[in-house]
């Protein structure tokens, strides 16, 4: 991959034209019409590394937030219809042979560590010996963990 070259005229427009798009794919877009270049999108977040360029934020589309209740649930957390709750963390540590890994609280107050592998493979230890969470638990745990995992929680990117 070989960036054009670009003068530092180019550069100035390209930066105050980033400042009002909200998107990578915009920026290329706008440098491809603007300059007549076939950059692809790799090619176009290297550019914006290299100089520094910085797009519009995006506003956050998040209503109101309500003041919260000691008693509500915790960001992570899911209900359950029986009021439980099932909370999910993550560990800042990563186990060996983890990609990553955590601990859950099911509705019942019973605890377990979870690890996701390389190959997706999800385990899951109960610290109660023979203990097995409901089937309803176990759906909101997964869920909680997918919400946990595509927020990006401790720097994922997943």
């Amino acid at each position: 991959m070989s960036q054009p070259s670009f003068t530092s005229e180019q550069i100035e427009q390209i930066r105050t034209q980033a400042r009002t798009l909200r998107s990578v794919g915009e920026l290329q877009t706008y440098i491809n019409t603007a300059f007549g270049t076939r950059l692809t999108y790799l090619e176009t977040r290297f550019l914006m590394d290299d100089y520094a360029l910085e797009l519009a934020e995006a506003k956050p589309s998040t209503p109101e937030q309500k003041p919260q209740n000691a008693n509500d649930p915790l960001e992570g957390d899911v209900v359950d219809e029986g009021g439980g709750t099932v909370r999910v963390s993550v560990d800042p540590v990563t186990r060996p042979g983890k990609v990553v890994n955590g601990t859950v609280t099911f509705s019942d107050g019973k605890t377990a560590t979870w690890g996701l592998d390389a190959l997706g493979r999800l385990s899951l230890s109960p610290t109660q010996i023979g203990y097995r969470p409901s089937q309803e638990d176990m759906i909101q745990f997964q869920e909680a963990l997918q919400e946990q995992l595509a927020n990006g929680r401790r720097g994922l990117g997943l």
